[in-house]
């Protein structure tokens, strides 16, 4: 057999391998695709993280990295509000519970009591009605 050069035939292990190795590469490439997409696209995602250097934790939903939808937010001192969020003010109902014994029930706009609700004092004295902006609004 002089002067015939001898065909090589690629070996199952060298396709399987590299067939693997692109499959991989594509499966990692699809998984980053859908978890961008899943951020850009304001998907709510629930999780917990810490703000102000650690001195507030909240726990709940988040909408492309913010505050937005039912959560929970704990204070350093005990302060705790639990309820609706927007862009991460309170918005909507909820109710916040002050380590000096006071809480508010109600509900809120920009982070501040407004509409209708209920303060109950540390002297458990209840205002039920109207607040406006923070400010209870006397019906009398």
């Amino acid at each position: 057999m002089a002067g015939q050069v001898a065909k090589k035939k690629p070996t199952a292990s060298k396709g399987i391998r590299w067939k693997r190795s692109g499959f991989e590469l594509m499966t990692g490439l699809v998984i980053l695709l859908c978890a961008l997409w899943v951020f850009a696209s304001g998907i709510p995602m629930r999780g917990k993280i810490a703000l102000n250097d650690g001195k507030m934790t909240y726990e709940g939903t988040l909408v492309r990295g913010k505050i937005t939808g039912q959560g929970k937010l704990t204070y350093e001192n005990g302060d705790v509000y639990e309820g609706e969020f927007k862009n991460g003010a309170f918005q909507g109902h909820g109710t916040f519970k002050s380590k000096d014994g006071w809480r508010y029930t109600g509900q809120f706009t920009n982070g501040k009591p407004d509409g209708k609700g209920e303060l109950v004092t540390e002297d458990k004295v209840a205002y039920t009605g109207t607040f406006k902006q923070g400010i209870y609004q006397d019906e009398n």
